[in-house]
């Protein structure tokens, strides 16, 4: 706009053509779509009175890498103009000039600058690498200024350029997008609005356009860019460097062990393609025993999680990855991980001893099993303790972590009562509990069997066959299986009489005529072990077959001394 000194005719003109078209824009776009992004619709979107030839975006450059493609835009301004609160009524839509800061000589008062770029021609999931506003500085004042601070703000509520005042409607002023210095200097001014144009593209903010402030303190010091209505090609606009990323990212859960606990970790990672948008989250699912896929941790940035199953039960899991393209990883059509949970310990014991044992080395075995609960069975046995105690006395460790199942004493005392005791470890770390008592135990009985000849009644026998009678005795858990019995005439050779013989007592006939027999015994028990001979005191007779007969207390005295 060039003359702001223009007669009450040519207002009332200019007011008459602003209201027509804006009930002709009002009509056409009653029917317009929905935009996208958190765009504002097109009934609310900024426009400029005048017919101004539609400016189209125009790609600067465009390089594929890999699975990314990377496109620099240049956008144009969709509608621009500017307020004065010196001229609050006047609508500056056909100006071809913007201005901000404040206006003393043409009486303009405090400016302001609205601007409006359409983000539509960019996909929504694309990734902004950069934006920069451009605006060529046409005129500045006072002369040599030093730079002025411009605040640029998001608008948060529709406007229409073709009507919009100082005083007729204000849009709602948002956040601040940043403040820059422009000098006094004339050409092209650039300053990044990177954030503000991610936020638009992606739809996290409504795109009402921005608004651009000055120094509004009364005097005279603006700055002066070329709008759209200038049309020499030097209206703003907004450079954008953005990639798009069309191939999806993958991932994988990590592998699990073959059995778990109740609660266990499940972790998951990925990445995607080179130079591509990067991840933005999981999606991980589940199933029980082969069944159906089930949510379990969805839209998540973590990269692990418990989970808790029961007991017996396979839980296999699957993961997907969806990057900030929005591109989506398909589901894999097989578990990627898979374990069974084992709650329930297993069980061992100690297997059967001898009530006796007639060793002072002997072994220990023991066994288990871990079969579990559930349709899966159990984990299995990973390791035994086995613990073992003396004559009913306190528990003692005997095999600790072993995965052997036997184990021998050595240097077991006679009479000792050995008791043992045994529990299992399986794989998850499920402990069976050792029993109160002992599983298995055993009585030492070491040692031989002993016999002696039963005194005869009589020191004389005038018989040369006579009963001879012995006794023995075995150690504990074994019985007399057998004896053998010895006998010499006048302190002579020994001499075998009955060799293996069961029985306790035997006629015995002196062939050897008169004289004195003596006699000795030993046993043989069941386990095998043989004792000494012993006769003792009483085992010999003095045989006197023929007249005249020795009486007995002359002839003791000769037994004795024997």
């Amino acid at each position: 706009m060039t003359d702001f000194g223009s007669t009450r005719r040519a207002g009332r003109r200019i007011r008459l053509l602003a209201v027509s078209l804006v009930l002709i824009l009002l009509m056409a776009v009653v029917a317009a779509p929905a935009p996208a992004q958190g765009v504002p619709d097109k009934e609310a979107q900024p426009t400029d009175a005048e017919s101004t030839p539609k400016l189209e975006p125009v790609v600067l450059s465009e390089v594929r890498s890999g699975d990314v493609t990377t496109i620099t835009l240049e956008i144009p301004a969709g509608a621009d103009t500017f307020t004065s609160s010196g001229r609050p009524t006047t609508n500056w839509s056909n100006d071809p000039n913007l201005r901000v800061g404040f206006n003393q000589t043409l009486g303009l008062g405090a400016e302001r600058i609205f601007l409006f770029f359409d983000m539509s021609s960019i996909p929504a999931n694309a990734t902004v690498q950069s934006a920069n506003l451009r605006a060529f500085l046409n005129s500045s004042s006072p002369s040599g200024d030093r730079p002025m601070g411009l605040m640029a703000r998001f608008l948060s509520s529709p406007w229409d350029a073709s009507i919009l005042t100082w005083n007729n409607y204000n849009p709602s002023w948002g956040a601040e997008i940043g403040v820059d210095d422009i000098p006094a200097n004339f050409g092209w001014i650039e300053a990044s609005v990177t954030g503000a144009v991610r936020e638009w593209v992606s739809g996290t903010r409504p795109n009402f356009g921005l608004m651009i402030q000055g120094d509004e303190t009364p005097q005279q010091r603006e700055r002066i860019f070329t709008a759209l209505d200038a049309r020499n090609g030097q209206h703003p606009r907004i450079v954008v460097t953005y990639q798009i990323d069309t191939t999806p990212p993958t991932s994988r859960v990590a592998a699990l062990p073959q059995w778990s606990p109740a609660t266990f970790n499940v972790s998951w990672d990925g990445q995607d393609n080179p130079g591509g948008s990067g991840i933005h989250h999981f999606d991980i699912q589940f199933r029980v025993n082969g069944g159906g896929w089930q949510n379990w941790q969805m839209a998540t940035s973590h990269r692990s999680a418990s989970f808790t199953g029961t007991n017996g039960n396979l839980y296999e899991f699957r993961s997907r990855a969806i990057d900030n393209a929005g591109n989506i990883e398909g589901w894999p059509g097989s578990p990627e991980a898979g374990t069974t949970v084992d709650t329930v310990p297993p069980n061992a014991s100690v297997n059967p001893l001898p009530p006796f044992t007639f060793s002072n080395t002997f072994n220990v075995t023991w066994g288990g099993t871990d079969t579990g609960s559930g349709p899966n069975g159990g984990s299995g046995i990973y390791y035994f303790d086995v613990e073992f105690q003396l004559n009913g006395g306190p528990w003692q460790p005997f095999a600790t972590r072993t995965t052997t199942m036997t184990g021998t004493v050595v240097g077991a005392q006679p009479g000792q009562v050995y008791g043992f005791r045994a529990r299992a470890v399986d794989p998850v770390g499920n402990v069976q509990p050792f029993p109160a008592i002992a599983q298995a135990q055993t009585t030492i009985s070491l040692g031989n069997p002993t016999a002696n000849i039963v005194p005869f009644s009589s020191p004389i026998t005038t018989q040369a066959t006579f009963n001879v009678q012995w006794r023995g005795q075995a150690p504990a858990g074994s019985t007399i299986a057998s004896y053998d019995v010895q006998f010499r005439v006048n302190g002579g050779a020994w001499q075998n009489w009955l060799s293996g013989f069961n029985g306790t007592s035997s006629q015995f006939t002196a062939t050897f005529g008169d004289g004195i027999y003596e006699f000795q015994v030993r046993a043989r028990d069941t386990q095998g072990r043989v004792g000494q001979f012993s006769g003792g005191r009483g085992a010999s007779i003095a045989v006197d077959t023929e007249a005249p007969f020795v009486t007995p207390q002359s002839y003791y005295p000769v037994i004795a001394d024997n």
